[in-house]
């Protein structure tokens, strides 16, 4: 069983499938494993490391990829690069189908079997395979950091002898997994933090960390939710109030981090021309979703640009950015999934075609293109490739499509409106939303909603409401009797004439002989 890691051909792409902590548990599985020399260079990972962990270097991918059974990979690698591994060969890796299906295609003619790690199903045992939390997590870190480079002003309040500096005001759109960790990574920074997403859960996801949530809050955001924790989309009405509420809010900021991206679809429009507009000279906008096209309307994707005062970073791979760390928790992606496939009694591939996280992932097997959002659209080896539609997958505007594996996230299911609301036109959450709200709509501000009781609030409601149902019950039973008298119950009682009755309250109880 060889396993074999390259060098990524990607542009600017420094991130690499292995590492050597990683290789080292590989080979304990019973593998050996190949490695590119040069492969782990971009990622500050010499071929040394990856030798005294028990890897074999190779002096080219050709030679690395000789005989190979599994290929560990960032990117899609050409299916012509393909062509020494053994047939069957799993190619394991985010490959990005959607937009894609003639590389795809190609992947299948080539005859391996094509991994897409970006569908791994959200479930539990699926949490430490999830390339998509792992990655999103790092760009929401770096985007403040990249926002936080150019920004010409320091991001805390700071008191000083010459006077107070006034902490900047970062925005972030999204509470997925990168969006959440925007908003954690500017409040470490000092800045005050506010932060808007259409997931009702986001709400007490966003105020855990110190953040204030901007969001107009009317029945439909409170029924917005999937059963997966997606966002659902919203109505025209509720995306004129939505935008009418963020344009005022963006106006004021220093820093907006945008990171509403969606897998298979173009980038929801957040930010529109006038909104950029709006905001003072000097102004950081880093939109994470630039590589789908963008959230902000002025956005060129793989650029830093500056309109009107603004400058607008539109970085593709912004996890990239910060290599190392991103190689390491990728890596450690792979393998959790790669041992799932190995038979660990007998150190060989053991692949269990019918395991739920086997059919979501597989695009290609046996020379076709078997996973269902792609086989139908694709059309038999030599022939021409068709567009494929979106999978009419649950839509969202939910960062990086997924939660995080602490899922500061996912909440329970909510019911879809039904009848009259099932009608409306299907509009992506927040995109392209019109500027004013209409003629008589009114806004419900985050201000209105009643918080959460505290815990101790709680405690002292049972309480309180433990010591009026008691009182209730002593009144019921003492209006039950007719005569308004107290009885005395003596200390001993032997017959029925041992108790005495008075309308006044006696010195003492008396008792019997």
């Amino acid at each position: 069983m060889k396993i074999a890691i390259v060098r990524e051909r990607f542009e600017g792409e420094n991130r690499v499938a292995a590492t050597p902590e990683t290789v080292g548990k590989l080979i304990g599985l019973g593998a050996t494993v190949a490695v590119e020399r040069g492969a782990g260079s971009g990622s500050r990972i010499t071929d040394a490391e990856y030798e005294a962990a028990g890897a074999t270097l190779a002096a080219d991918a050709p030679t690395a990829l000789s005989g190979a059974d599994v290929v560990l990979t960032v990117r899609r690698p050409a299916a012509s690069m393909l062509a020494g591994v053994n047939p069957g060969a799993l190619v394991i890796g985010a490959l990005d189908p959607y937009g894609n299906e003639a590389d795809i295609a190609a992947l299948a003619q080539a005859g391996v079997t094509a991994v897409s790690m970006e569908f791994m199903p959200r479930i539990t045992r699926a949490q430490v395979m999830d390339i998509l939390s792992s990655q999103a997590n790092l760009a929401g870190y770096q985007g403040v950091i990249e926002a936080a480079a150019v920004f010409d002003r320091a991001l805390p309040m700071m008191m000083t002898a010459a006077g107070t500096v006034r902490p900047a005001k970062a925005f972030v759109m999204g509470a997925g997994v990168a969006g959440l960790q925007a908003i954690a990574t500017a409040k470490r920074l000092g800045a005050v933090v506010s932060a808007t997403d259409v997931r009702p859960a986001a709400k007490e996801q966003v105020e855990s960390l110190g953040a204030k949530f901007i969001a107009v809050e009317d029945e439909e955001f409170r029924q917005a939710e999937t059963a997966g924790g997606y966002a659902k989309q919203m109505s025209a009405e509720y995306q004129a109030k939505q935008a009418e509420l963020t344009a005022q809010h963006i106006a004021k900021q220093d820093i907006v981090i945008t990171t509403a991206l969606i897998p298979g679809r173009a980038a929801p429009r957040l930010i529109s021309r006038e909104m950029v507009e709006s905001m003072a000279p000097g102004s950081v906008i880093v939109d994470l979703a630039a590589e789908r096209g963008g959230n902000v309307e002025l956005t060129q994707p793989g650029r830093v640009v500056e309109h009107n005062g603004v400058t607008i970073i539109g970085y593709t791979n912004v996890q990239g950015r910060i290599p190392t760390t991103a190689s390491q928790l990728y890596a450690r992606n792979l393998l959790a999934f790669v041992e799932t496939l190995i038979d660990k009694t007998e150190k060989r591939l053991a692949i269990n075609w019918d395991d739920e996280l086997v059919k979501a992932t597989v695009l290609t097997r046996d020379g076709a293109v078997v996973h269902p959002n792609f086989a139908s659209a694709v059309p038999a080896a030599g022939g021409p490739v068709t567009e494929v539609k979106p999978a009419p997958a649950p839509s969202s505007a939910a960062v990086e499509a997924k939660d995080a594996a602490v899922k500061i996230g996912a909440s329970g299911a909510t019911t879809a409106r039904k009848g009259k609301a099932a009608a409306k036109v299907a509009v992506p959450a927040m995109a392209d939303p019109p500027k004013k709200a209409q003629p008589g709509v009114e806004q419900s501000l985050p201000g209105a909603v009643e918080p959460a009781p505290s815990p101790r609030k709680r405690a002292a409601i049972k309480k309180a409401e433990r010591v009026i149902d008691t009182a209730a019950d002593a009144a019921a039973k003492s209006g039950a009797r007719k005569p308004p008298v107290r009885k005395i119950a003596t200390e001993a009682v032997s017959d029925a004439s041992a108790t005495t009755k008075r309308t006044r309250k006696p010195a003492a109880p008396k008792g019997t002989e």
